[in-house]
């Protein structure tokens, strides 16, 4: 006879499989939902906010004569309008990249990576009077697109957020502990009030007013959901009007 331990192991493993198998059929089917939802922001969404942004241009050229400055305004107020929800939509769409995309891990000289990123951000160094001061960096393994899409944010957020008529100070640092490189940007800008650490994480959720920075409230979000495909994570030390340090952690090789 079976003995009865077995037997009640093997009732378990059986019912463990079902369990990975109607997981598995879960997570496929919120993939395609997913899929559905992207698609719906990226296409059937931008159609017609196409066609009210071409029209409202339309109307506003050709009787642009015939509109008082208060019609005009008006006019400018839907335009505006339109571009804001045209870069939500496309910021949600590179968001849905960042999670759909599954490319193989690479070595990545970050040495390289962000002097890409510095040239890239040169009119917003030059503009910031900004003095940045970057530590040799290591080579990782990862989405190479990605690493450098995260330091990018990352960067540009530090040079974007100083204080008005003082040139930005930054450093980028890093250190080796045992399974992590442990990574340190860190800036002499306007800060971030202790209540709103985590908020900023958060998609379209922002520390300041618009009026002040310009910007969506995306960066950071991309940053985490970088990072989190990385398995690594982000933390912050930051106070108002002093400046901010962000901690982020890339696994080694």
């Amino acid at each position: 006879m079976p003995n009865d331990s077995n037997t009640h192991l093997h009732s378990q493993l059986a019912e463990t499989q079902r369990e990975l198998a109607q997981a598995k059929a879960d997570l496929t089917q919120l993939k395609a939902e997913y899929q559905e939802f992207v698609y719906i922001i990226s296409h059937d969404l931008s159609a017609p906010l196409r066609q009210i942004e071409g029209f409202s241009e339309m109307v506003l050229e050709r009787h642009k004569d015939d509109f008082d400055d208060k019609s005009k305004r008006h006019f400018d107020f839907i335009l505006k309008a339109g571009h804001s929800i045209r870069n939500i939509l496309d910021d949600l769409t590179g968001y849905s990249r960042i999670i759909k995309r599954d490319e193989p891990f690479t070595d990545i000289d970050l040495n390289v990576i962000i002097s890409s990123n510095l040239a890239e951000l040169s009119s917003v160094i030059e503009s910031s009077s900004a003095s940045i001061s970057i530590d040799t960096m290591p080579i990782v393994k990862g989405d190479e697109e990605l690493i450098s899409q995260m330091f990018y944010h990352l960067i540009h957020n530090a040079l974007h957020y100083h204080l008005p008529n003082t040139p930005a100070n930054i450093t980028l640092s890093v250190d080796e502990l045992d399974n992590f490189w442990q990574f340190c940007i860190t800036d002499d800008g306007i800060g971030i009030p202790e209540n709103i650490h985590e908020k900023i994480f958060k998609m379209f959720r922002r520390g300041v007013s618009e009026k002040k920075y310009t910007g969506a409230g995306v960066g950071l979000t991309y940053v985490q959901k970088i990072l989190t495909k990385h398995q690594g994570s982000i933390w912050l030390k930051s106070e108002k009007g002093i400046g901010s340090s962000f901690y982020f952690t890339l696994r080694k090789a």
